[in-house]
């Protein structure tokens, strides 16, 4: 008996590993686009080290210093880090199946759906907090889960740590917090909120934050401000059945062993304790939905139902074959979104592909955040367009003499997109650091820029032609598929009038909100 579960064991690591293996090799070997608008924004405050920026915690930060100490500007390294956390909630997810009594079918299963699942593929395919929030929320469910069983009372201390760092990654893990807490108070482990170790716990996780809120309180809250404004632009753009349209575009077929994962937690007579994880994600859920979230925000409570719905299918088929063959199918039709989180396709193909007899059931892809259907997603009209954008930014560069190189400033019209691309791509043509009052790069604006000529990137040259005497269109960003498709790039030279003294003035202006009164 001891023999077998030695063996039964090693099988379960060895298929862990395997998929790892794979989830790994997927986000580094599959084809790409270009960068991402946020990746350029996020890789670029590793330039700026804080403990906070405008709407962000500062751990993705912290990591894209990291990157750029090894890796330097690495396409490759920017990718690594969120494929890695992918394959760490890879083993994690396996632990939970664990501590859930699943078996090595149940594994199969949950590590099947977690590869293929449209959600999963695209949080970590790109570098951004939304990859790193998955891994800290898995990692709390698992930790509680093992708490639940164990009655480990210790486990608060690590409980606590994690949260403190899922906060310092991005802030909507308040709403994961408001689930377990709620539905420890009306389960049976209520008791475990008397302990002292979770008072050590909350202390240990407050001291992790505490310099972001002493840095949010230094800089009059910015992270109010993104809020109103992310409402304003996006959210209120939304509405109920957005939610639930979206979900389905993050879990496709998966989303039935996805039910199958709450059936299994709120109706499991033999593991009461299951209940209480389905409650505190039930009602995520319904926080969200009441407040208009996205359906990405409740991404990282996927593991926690894909595991439970492995062990759900592991324990109601019979024979095995049965389990084999209806995951092999659903295989089959998640493979029919793949084009849309994984880059297979060109962008021509990709439109053709979802213009077929999927393209109903593939719409919730390209809805972007105005709540129009487009040709492609709003992701991936954002991963293109961008070098073409540098490349005429460096043609502009060029046409300067030296000395006029040595005073140019870069102004991207309100735009951190802009910014991302002069920063990212413009490197290898020496382009100096770009300037926007849009997101974090208003704190990482200079106090003040040198007279001479300005490169500028707008749509129309508005008031450049007010300010400078010579306004020359350099060319146009003509990429169908790029989101921003129709800019312009603009070589203004010759002032009108005292730049500095204007810029001195804007900057200042633009900062006032973010600046605490004495």
């Amino acid at each position: 008996m001891k023999n077998e579960n030695l063996n039964t064991e090693k099988i379960f690591n060895l298929v862990t590993i395997v998929f790892i293996t794979l989830k790994i090799s997927i986000h580094l070997f599959a084809g790409h686009y270009e960068l991402h608008r946020d990746e350029m924004l996020y890789f670029n405050m590793g330039s700026h080290p804080a403990w906070g920026y405008l709407t962000v915690p500062p751990v993705t930060g912290w990591l894209a210093a990291v990157i750029k100490e090894v890796f330097g500007y690495s396409f490759f390294g920017i990718r690594l880090l969120p494929a890695l956390a992918g394959a760490v909630s890879f083993y994690l997810t396996a632990r939970i199946v664990k501590l859930m009594n699943g078996g090595i079918t149940a594994l199969i299963i949950a590590l099947t759906t977690s590869l293929l699942l449209p959600g999963s593929l695209l949080l970590f395919s790109i570098f951004t907090p939304n990859a790193f929030e998955y891994l800290f929320w898995t990692l709390a469910i698992c930790l509680m889960l093992k708490l639940m069983i164990t009655e480990n009372e210790k486990l608060w201390i690590w409980i606590g740590i994690t949260l403190g760092f899922s906060f310092m990654t991005k802030y909507s893990v308040l709403f994961l917090i408001a689930g377990f807490f709620f539905a420890f108070l009306v389960s049976k482990h209520w008791k475990l909120l008397l302990s002292w170790w979770l008072l050590a716990g909350i202390l240990a996780g407050a001291l992790i934050i505490l310099p972001n809120i002493i840095w949010q309180y230094n800089h009059n809250w910015p992270v109010q401000f993104h809020f109103e404004e992310l409402k304003k632009t996006q959210l209120d753009n939304l509405n109920y059945s957005h939610f639930f349209s979206d979900f389905f575009s993050l879990t496709s077929v998966w989303i039935l062993l996805i039910i199958a994962g709450f059936i299994f937690l709120l109706a499991n007579k033999k593991q009461p304790h299951l209940q209480l994880p389905g409650i505190a994600v039930l009602l995520v859920y319904l926080l969200f939905i009441g407040t208009k979230g996205k359906a990405y925000y409740v991404s990282g409570t996927l593991p926690l139902l894909i595991a439970a719905g492995g062990c759900f299918a592991e324990k109601i088929s019979r024979p095995k074959t049965v389990t084999i063959v209806v995951t092999t199918l659903l295989t089959i039709f998640s493979l029919i979104s793949l084009p849309f989180v994984i880059p297979v396709f060109t962008f021509e193909k990709l439109e053709k592909y979802a213009n077929n007899s999927f393209g109903q059931i593939l719409a919730p892809f390209m809805r972007w955040e105005g709540g129009k259907v487009h040709p492609v997603s709003q992701v991936y009209a954002d991963m293109t367009g961008w070098q073409e954008m540098a490349d005429l930014a460096g043609k502009a560069f060029h046409q300067l003499t030296e000395e006029e190189k040595k005073r140019c400033t870069i102004f991207c019209e309100r735009n951190y997109g802009y910014a991302g691309a002069i920063h990212f791509y413009g490197k290898k043509y020496n382009l100096p650091q770009p300037i926007t009052y849009h997101e974090s790069y208003i704190f990482w604006a200079p106090d003040s820029i040198p007279w001479g000529p300005a490169i500028y990137i707008n749509y129309e040259p508005g008031g450049m032609k007010e300010i400078f005497v010579e306004v020359t269109e350099i060319g146009t960003v003509n990429d169908p598929y790029f989101r921003e498709k129709g800019v312009k790039v603009f070589l203004c030279r010759n002032p009108r009038v005292d730049v500095p003294d204007i810029y001195k003035a804007d900057i200042n202006k633009e900062r006032e909100r973010f600046t605490r009164e004495n």
